[in-house]
């Protein structure tokens, strides 16, 4: 018999949608209540004069070999009394907060109180090297009233570690602000932004099936796919003729055989057909092949590194990672805290760009699960594979952008935003440049965004994009799970292969191609 089309505008019920929200009663609303944070009771501490008296002692014991044997143990001690002491403060509204730094985050979560007096202290003496007072913009130098950053806290007492977080410390509570990120981070309000994104239908739904097309994010006439939620409306997938009985979407078949049977199926390709798999990272993943394995090596090896650019700027790439922390403070794990930390930023500065973006049949925040680059169990939203790659000035996060590879072919950037201060001045340009640089060099061949219709000209002018219009491309684009936005966006496309790599001279790239 025919296939029997279900029509989800008749017999969807709105599914439970166990998130950020936190209960059924909110995910009907339209706001984002994430950011419904209760007010603390507005109280400041004082400073105990005791502690800075006798300071220098307890910080030797945290950074001395005293505390080596149980660091971890003792730290963790350190930062509960730290959660009993900070219940005094007042957290201060982000809407208030002009600068975004990672300094400003922990100001706004509430973890350290503005004018708090801190202390960069000496790794193996013990010695408090440099004192200050925190504040929206930075550090507040003691000793020379001078306006710093994190960083040049640390030189202007004399050192460069390159990891000043775990040598700045509160004087009142002896903690560092290494510690404080990773508190900060482990807060329930930070915790539910990058919760998986677990979609359950209503009790009485008819089906488990998705509610909106895996291609356009419409409802309708759908074809559902027996072995996953996805669902699609065939013109959408160029669909002729009807299949009869049971029907596998293009998620559920091998690309290399088109055959959905057998075991060893994994990430959409036997492993018997030309699938690679490779144990990188937990879980194990799996690879169509060699250049996939190297785009996914590539973008690792990139991971919170600091590029330096042209006047003071520099950009990282970030992906949040939920490893537990071992409490060794090693390279990795630094560099971990801080990829978490500026994620959090990023999309602070993320929601300040865009108009709140949620999936009108899930509830879900688009946006805000991109950043975190959050799963899910409905293919349609399920994040898990992007990138945040982030501009910087003297700390401040001024610019982000999404990013996420399906393979050689293609590359999608959804969202790119910088903070209104800095538009006019070319960020945007700059980070974008540095993102289709790394995609050169990992010789991904094409890059796929979507603009509203007032900015298209923009991108097609300034960045040489063009519109997705060839058949061809449209029906290639259906293959894979982009980002999908409401047809009054304009997709367009850039062959990136034919670009110069912006990471080479123009003599380097004339041998290149």
């Amino acid at each position: 018999m025919a296939y029997n089309f279900r029509n989800r505008n008749l017999l969807n019920t709105r599914g439970a949608y166990l998130g950020s929200s936190g209960s059924d009663s909110e995910s009907q609303d339209d706001s984002d209540p994430d950011f419904l944070t209760p007010s603390r009771t507005p109280r400041r501490s004082t400073q105990n004069n005791t502690a800075r008296a006798g300071g220098a002692s307890s910080i030797r014991n945290l950074s001395g070999k005293r505390a080596r044997g149980n660091g971890e143990e003792h730290r963790r001690g350190l930062r509960e009394r730290h959660r009993r002491r900070r219940r005094r403060f007042s957290e201060v509204p982000q809407a208030q907060i002009s600068r975004r730094t990672v300094l400003s985050w922990l100001i706004g979560s509430g973890v350290i109180e503005e004018k708090e007096v801190v202390w960069y202290v000496a790794a193996q003496s013990g010695n408090i090297l440099g004192e200050g007072k925190v504040n929206r913009e930075g550090i507040l130098c003691s000793c020379c009233s001078g306006q710093l950053t994190v960083e040049e806290f640390e030189v202007h007492s004399g050192r460069k570690t390159r990891k000043p977080y775990q040598h700045i410390y509160s004087a009142g509570s002896q903690v560092s602000l290494l510690d404080c990120q990773i508190e900060a981070w482990e807060d329930k309000e930070e915790e539910e932004r990058r919760t998986f994104n677990n979609i359950q239908p209503a009790s009485k739904a008819v089906d488990r099936n998705d509610d909106a097309c895996m291609v356009c994010a419409d409802g309708g006439d759908l074809i559902c796919c027996e072995r996953c939620p996805s669902t699609f409306h065939p013109r959408c997938i160029f669909m002729e003729i009807i299949p009869q009985g049971d029907w596998l979407c293009p998620y559920c078949i091998c690309k290399y055989c088109g055959n959905g049977n057998g075991n060893g199926l994994l990430m959409q390709y036997h492993f018997r057909c030309g699938g690679e798999p490779l144990d990188l990272m937990n879980p194990p993943v799996a690879f169509c092949g060699s250049s996939c394995r190297k785009i996914y090596e590539g973008l690792h090896n990139l991971l919170g590194s600091q590029n330096e650019l042209h006047d003071g700027l520099t950009w990282t790439l970030l992906q949040r990672t939920d490893e537990p922390f071992t409490g060794s403070y090693g390279e990795e794990e630094y560099k971990r805290i801080q990829c978490n930390s500026k994620i959090a930023v990023a999309w602070l500065v993320m929601n300040e760009c865009f108009l709140s973006t949620v999936d009108r049949h899930t509830r879900a925040n688009i946006a805000q699960s991109i950043v975190y680059n959050r799963g899910s169990n409905v293919t349609r939203i399920n994040y898990s594979g992007f990138y945040t790659a982030i501009l910087e000035k003297n700390d401040e996060i001024i610019s982000v952008a999404s990013i996420r590879v399906h393979g050689k072919r293609l590359a999608e950037m959804p969202f790119i935003g910088t903070r209104g201060e800095y538009r006019r001045l070319g960020m945007a340009y700059v980070l974008e440049n540095c993102i289709e640089s790394t995609l050169c060099s990992l010789k991904v061949e094409k890059l796929v965004i979507p603009s509203v219709s007032q900015l298209t000209g923009m991108w097609m002018d300034k960045y040489f994009f063009s519109r997705v219009q060839e058949e061809r491309l449209v029906k290639e684009l259906s293959l894979y799970n982009t980002v999908m936005f409401p047809s009054s966006v304009v997709r367009l496309h850039k062959n990136l292969a034919m670009l110069p790599d912006l990471n080479l001279s123009p003599q380097e790239n004339e041998g290149h191609f």
